[in-house]
Parts: C-alpha cells; structure tokens; sequence
C-alpha cells in the first residue's frame, strides 16, 4: 500500500511539476507567464494520464489540483482566484471522471483533463480583472519590454483564443495518449 502511495504521489508532482516548468519560462516573456496554459495542456497530459490510468478511482484530479495549488503559494503566486479555479475546475473534472467512468472511461480521463487543464487561467484571470493593480505590484519584477507587452496581449478576443487553442491542444494530446489505453478495472488496481 505504501508503495501504491508513492507512486500517486510522485506521478501527481510530475504533473505539477510540469506546470512549474512552464511557469519558470514566464520569466524569459510575458506571453509565457499569461499563457501558461498552452504549453502545459501539452506537457502535463503523460503525468495526468498515468495517475488516471494507473489508479483509476474517484479523488486523481482533485489531488493534481491541490497539488497545483500548493507549489502556487509556496512560490508565492497563489490568490484566491487560483484557489477558486482549482476547486471548482478540479469538482468538474471529476465529475466528469464519474460520468464517464473512472475505471473504463476514456471519455471521462478526455474531457477532465480539457477541464484540468484551464486552472491555469483561474491564475492570470486577475489581469482581465484588475490590471491596473496587478501591474502596480508587479512593476519592479518586470523588466522594461516586459512590461511594455503586457498591455498588448491582453484583449479579451486573445484570452478567448488562447481559451479554445488550450481545450484543442488538451484534447489532442489526451486522445493520442489514450488511443491503446486498457482500462483496468478497480479491483485489479488494488489488488496489483
């Protein structure tokens, strides 16, 4: 049993640790930090796949969530939107997971992970809300340029864009991984 709690958790930091990967490269350009959500719809999918196919029961998405949440804060990014995003978009994804099927769905593995993977959004959505503020608080982190080009990419026609490219690129990639997928039953994870 230990064992079997290792592994949920060293494959839930992968996946975390995907999204701190992506996050350290928004220190280079803005549009890395803002958009965050795009790479990591791509890198994250192996770590969250493997947690949902390796163990599938109830709980996997909420754990990468609050895993999520808690290397924001100790790095000092959390607020409460993020916090807000990562509850409500981790209670869907499971629910997706159990509409589907937690043991047999690849649909509910697909469309949890589209889901899971606009938390990062819940973190940079303080931008569209309060720009001004955020900029005031930030201003002696950023470099001139990059300050310069955060008012340029904040429209909301590229927020949706970026939205629909995540989802898109989300779903393609959970799909390919779960073109051979064998769905264990619960039983059978157990037992192993």
């Amino acid at each position: 049993m230990t064992k079997k709690v290792l592994r949920v958790l060293a494959l839930s930091l992968l996946y975390v640790l995907a999204f701190f990967i992506v996050e350290v490269a928004g220190w280079f350009h803005p549009y890395a930090w803002t958009y965050a959500a795009v790479p990591a719809a791509v890198i994250a999918a192996w770590p969250y796949f493997k947690l949902c196919q390796r163990y599938p029961i109830p709980g996997m998405a909420m754990l990468c969530a609050v895993m999520l949440l808690l290397l924001n804060f100790i790095l000092g990014q959390g607020h409460e939107f993020l916090a807000l995003g990562c509850f409500i978009f981790g209670f869907i994804a499971e629910g997706l997971r159990k509409l589907f099927g937690n043991c047999r769905g690849r649909w509910g593995v697909i469309s949890s992970y589209a889901v899971m993977s606009l938390i990062p959004f819940s973190k940079t959505c303080v931008l569209w809300i309060d720009y001004d503020t955020v900029l005031d608080m930030d201003i002696n982190n950023m470099r001139d340029i990059y300050y310069a080009s955060m008012g340029r990419m904040l429209s909301w026609s590229m927020l949706g864009t970026m939205i629909v490219i995540t989802l898109v690129l989300a779903v393609l990639t959970m799909w390919v991984l779960t073109l051979h997928w064998r769905p264990r039953d619960k039983y059978e994870v157990f037992q192993s």
